[in-house]
């Protein structure tokens, strides 16, 4: 496979010049549009002094000119660096010395964050798409329209870094993931098969520019097949269904908080149904009785998924016979499904080995679309890449019938009296009480037990709830050992800039609270 992103893009221009590819905020780009003006990004660089091969930083919102940066960047032979629009000034000077970015382009959004950046006097070319741009930045559209817009030679190894993705850093700073034109592209035709994307569709896109695994499972597998991303951040369920059903989506996103909100579209507007032929989950482990409540309402269009930066893209995945009753999983609605062709995952104890059926260990990973390694970090790329294989972090085990369980991350395994007791199943079950609508479990010392197991939940509006309630539910869905001994009632939890619960915050703030508690047996 020879193939590069850039050229990906170009063929599809070329394939689909006047479907529109992206419309948000009331504009519209057509494909013949987007590969234009990414062209005229590539000389815009080239003339300010950024060969290519140069690293570019994109921090963008949800703008037409989103796409076009990144297709620009491919065309021009750029290594794109994705930065989430809801860093602070820190993180992303962070991410621009960390990753040697010489370009910065930014939208609108982004620009009050830009204005503080300590580092962007050093750029060689800082482009803003904003009326006003910030002291030192130049106009993104005076910089295009100035520029020749001729096709340049594609010219890429397809082992080159096409893009860097920084993981979330749930602790510490955040890792660059380096992504070659080689995995990108293997992922961007591979998600069509996998999500089971029309050819020309249409997605209704909930989601933002802010997460890099939306561009190769959403975005671009979406130019690649000539179809429109058309985004609706923010959608009240009422708008959703009536954007869903008037543009004939077949495509929608539901990231796990946003799952409710569609059912309630979907209920207000069932007409999106007739056209709508996958709904794509994502976003963290849904509880297994609102994902029966889902299959419910739209049948086997559901698409489960599990997946990581590191991996580009997804490894296992649910079929329509799955949500037809016709699978072998001991419970479809707690698996994220079997890994696809394109990879092959199995459940590893400490030293490595192999477990056997139904035992829980760390997920270990091959794929066709595996990432390159960590930027700058060798001794973190050792420990996570070996030989072919990805070693997640992430705990879980696999049936009899091949499919895969999510039982928590390994570094948040609670071990309380000798016993391991998994997170992700203590937060399942404490979602099931109508009081609380966010929790989340660690462990806390503890003299007796080693780990007591903990919890920190929002209680949902006009609700009531005291410790001994949450014990006591806990307690009849789980065994004695599971069930919370420390309960904190908390206004929000503490998350990163890619919403996940930061549990080592919860751990500082909390271990002092910890000794005012009545410390009951952790094992009754």
């Amino acid at each position: 496979m020879s193939e590069t992103l850039g050229d990906l893009f170009a063929k599809a221009g070329r394939r689909f010049p006047d479907n529109v590819a992206i419309a948000s905020l009331g504009r519209e780009r057509t494909f013949a549009e987007v590969i234009d003006r990414g062209w005229r990004l590539a000389h815009a660089l080239r003339d300010r002094g950024l060969p290519a091969g140069s690293s570019v930083a994109a921090m963008l919102g949800n703008r037409v000119e989103s796409l076009e940066v990144y297709v620009g960047l491919a065309l021009g032979g750029y290594t794109a660096v994705h930065v989430n629009d809801r860093l602070t000034a820190a993180e992303v000077d962070y991410v621009l010395t960390d990753s040697g970015a010489a370009g910065l382009v930014h939208t609108d959004g982004a620009s009050p964050v830009a204005a503080q950046l300590t580092g962007a006097g050093a750029l060689r070319a800082w482009l803003a798409i904003d009326d006003a741009p910030p002291a030192g930045a130049e106009s993104f559209d005076a910089a295009l329209d100035a520029a020749d817009s001729s096709p340049l030679p594609i010219e890429a190894d397809v082992e080159a870094t096409a893009l860097i993705g920084y993981t979330s850093g749930t602790t510490g700073f955040p890792k660059g993931v380096l992504v070659s034109h080689r995995a990108v592209v293997n992922c961007i035709k591979l998600v069509p098969f996998a999500y089971r994307l029309p050819l020309q569709g249409h997605a209704a896109f909930p989601g933002g520019w802010s997460f890099v695994s939306g561009l190769w499972g959403v975005i671009f597998p979406h130019f690649y097949t000539g179809g429109t991303v058309s985004f609706i951040p923010g959608a009240t369920p009422d708008e959703w269904g009536r954007h869903m059903a008037e543009h004939r989506s077949t495509f929608t996103l539901g990231l796990t908080p946003l799952i409710p909100g569609l059912m309630a579209a979907l209920r207000e507007h069932p007409a999106a149904l007739d056209s709508l032929q996958s709904v794509l989950h994502s976003g963290g482990p849904l509880p297994p009785e609102l994902a029966s409540d889902l299959v419910d309402l739209i049948g086997d269009r559901l698409v489960e998924t599990y997946g990581m930066t590191e991996v580009v893209g997804p490894i296992t995945i649910t079929n329509r016979s799955d949500w037809r009753g016709q699978g072998a999983a001991r419970d479809i609605f707690e698996s994220v499904g079997r890994p696809l062709p394109t990879s092959s995952m199995r459940v590893a104890d400490a030293a490595g080995a192999t477990l056997p059926v139904g035992e829980v260990g760390e997920l270990v990973i091959s794929a066709d679309t595996m990432f390159s390694g960590y930027h700058g970090q060798p001794e973190k790329t050792a420990h996570a890449l070996r030989g072919d294989e990805y070693f997640t972090g992430d705990l879980g085990y696999r049936d009899e019938a091949g499919y895969y369980y999510l039982t928590g991350r390994a570094q948040d395994l609670i071990i309380s009296g000798g016993a391991n007791v998994y997170p992700a199943e203590v937060e399942r079950v404490l979602l099931l009480m109508d009081e609380i609508s966010e929790a989340a479990v660690f462990g806390l010392p503890d003299d007796r037990w080693g780990e007591a197991v903990s919890a920190a939940v929002v209680v949902a509006p006009g609700a009531t709830l005291d410790e001994d309630a949450v014990r006591t539910f806990a307690r009849g869905q789980l065994a004695g050992y599971k069930k919370p001994v420390h309960v904190f009632f908390v206004d929000q939890l503490p998350r990163n800039s890619g919403l996940k619960v930061m549990k080592h915050v919860l751990k500082e703030q909390l271990a002092d609270a910890a000794g005012a508690h009545d410390t009951e047996g952790a094992t009754a």
